[in-house]
């Protein structure tokens, strides 16, 4: 959107730019990745257990308003001098409480509130220009600025106690904030999420995570000067590297969440476990970018792997994998007929194999170089995975196409056999009611009577619907429409409503 002095804000699905990410929200997540840099130079220098309970404590702090601030720039879209200014304002903060984050208790435990307020103040003043200023805005947006009001003053609160308690105040106040968006109910209909832009936010800062855990091994590298073992650790952790990229945006990143899965039966569930879910996830990259610094300063292939580094390298990874796999189970897999259990079995058995590996190194059994050569071979084999994954999906579609072709008769007997499954029921979309979005047109299933709006609609219920339940048989019940379609077959009957009445 192009600058102006004053613009209320607009509903995000209003504004024709496709939800395409903008220069300042860019900008925005940056600034974040710097702060997170900060944790993890935190960490480097402290990894132990202690020093992973403050990184995850701080990282999820700066998660937590970065995501805050995404989620608002999901629905509202504004770009005008008073909304630049409290990002900027909201980058400074975060600035601190990065900063703050690494001194010693005494300081943080007084400043940390009052940084964590001033990241704050801003969003409040995002929510209540569009509570005033955009009359759809009014219930969702109240509903957050009171959520997180009660939320910081909750924070501030935490002055007023001992500094040893001030710590279970401040988790209080997180518990307030990360519940608001479970109990928003129907409040966001008139305003609803733009589900594109979402995950293209969440994606783009999953990916600059990642950029930044290279710069932390190319930088450890030129500290210390190249040589045979800075090369070839630094190349087992860039395989790594490449192996988590692989698993997210082969996967993860295309792929639709669902209305209903094992983790979730509502699509509200659904999406709030695929947003937190990357909040171990993004800690976890981050903590490996640490772990990766230390595994290129190895001196000798026979050096024993400090133990600490060790436990740390293995920790990330199994928590990166698990979270891939909470992703898989509320996502729709990318690859045609690929289901969820061929996507997180995979997962998990490599977190299981990396437990007793990372025993193994760090009692010093194996030498370096096996140890971490061997790690860095079962983070490789996702990559075989996902490849096998798009195989058995093109194998399928090479096997469904030539099926339709060795049709003798070009006909579907679906649809010959197939009978209507009762009145025509009430024309509406379950699951884009639920979602709060409107739909295009509606299909009717033959099989059982579902109702699902068409591939126009972002839901693709109906689709949806024959994926999960293979029921693949729908008709139109738009005003004057007459035909009928078979997924399986990829045939239509442009008369079939007449001659099934």
């Amino acid at each position: 959107m192009a600058l102006t002095k004053w613009q209320p804000p607009a509903l995000r699905h209003d504004v024709a730019d496709d939800g395409r990410v903008t220069w300042l929200e860019l900008f925005f997540d940056l600034i974040y990745v710097a702060a997170f840099i900060q944790l993890g130079d935190g960490l480097a220098d402290d990894i132990s257990w202690r020093g992973i309970a403050v990184f995850a404590g701080s990282f999820t702090l700066l998660w937590w308003t970065w995501t805050g601030t995404t989620a608002f720039t999901n629905r509202f879209a504004v770009d005008d001098i008073v909304h630049r200014l409290l990002a900027f304002l909201q980058m400074f903060a975060v600035g601190n409480l990065a900063i703050i984050a690494a001194t010693t208790p005494d300081q943080w435990r007084t400043w940390l509130p009052i940084a964590y307020i001033g990241a704050r103040l801003p969003l409040l003043a995002m929510y209540w220009r569009a509570r005033n200023r955009l009359e759809p805005a009014g219930p969702i947006a109240s509903f957050f600025f009171r959520s997180f009001a009660l939320g910081g003053t909750v924070w501030a609160a935490s002055l007023l106690f001992p500094e040893d308690v001030r710590p279970f105040v401040w988790l209080l106040g997180l518990l307030v904030e990360f519940t608001a968006p479970a109990l928003s109910g129907d409040r966001g209909v008139a305003a609803p999420a733009h589900l594109e832009h979402f995950q293209e936010r969440y994606a783009l800062f999953t990916i600059i995570v990642l950029g930044e855990t290279f710069v932390k091994t190319l930088s450890e590298i030129a500290k210390n000067g190249i040589s045979l073992e800075s090369q070839v650790f630094g190349g087992l952790g860039f395989l790594v590297l490449i192996a988590i990229w692989w698993t997210y945006f082969d996967d993860v990143a295309g792929g639709h969440v669902r209305s209903e899965s094992a983790l979730a039966k509502t699509p509200i569930g659904n999406g709030l476990i695929w947003t937190y879910t990357h909040l171990p996830l993004t800690g976890a990259i981050t903590a490996f970018g640490v772990a990766g610094k230390k595994v290129v300063g190895v001196g000798a292939f026979d050096e024993a792997f400090k133990a600490s580094y060790t436990w740390l390298l293995v920790l990330a990874l199994v928590v990166i994998l698990l979270s891939v796999a909470s992703l898989d189970l509320v996502t729709r897999s990318p690859h045609y007929s690929i289901e969820a259990p061929e996507r997180v079995g995979p997962r998990l058995v490599a977190a299981a194999v990396l437990v007793p590996v990372g025993f193994l190194v760090a009692a010093g059994t194996v030498d370096a170089i096996v140890g971490i050569g061997v790690i860095a071979a079962v983070m490789a084999a996702q990559i075989g995975v996902e490849v096998l994954a798009a195989h058995k999906s093109e194998h399928r579609i090479e096997t469904e196409v030539r099926e339709i072709i060795s049709s003798s008769t070009g006909e579907c007997g679906h649809l010959a056999d197939a009978t209507r499954p009762g009145p025509i029921p009430a024309l509406e979309c379950e699951g884009c009611i639920e979602d709060g979005v409107d739909w295009v047109q509606l299909r009717w299933c033959l099989e059982c009577g579902h109702v699902g709006c068409c591939d126009d609609t972002p839901g693709l219920h109906a689709r949806a619907h024959w994926e999960e339940t293979g029921h693949g048989l729908i008709a139109t019940i738009e005003p004057g429409g007459t035909w009928a379609y078979c997924y399986a077959h990829d045939v239509s009957d442009p008369t079939w409503m007449i001659d099934n009445p």
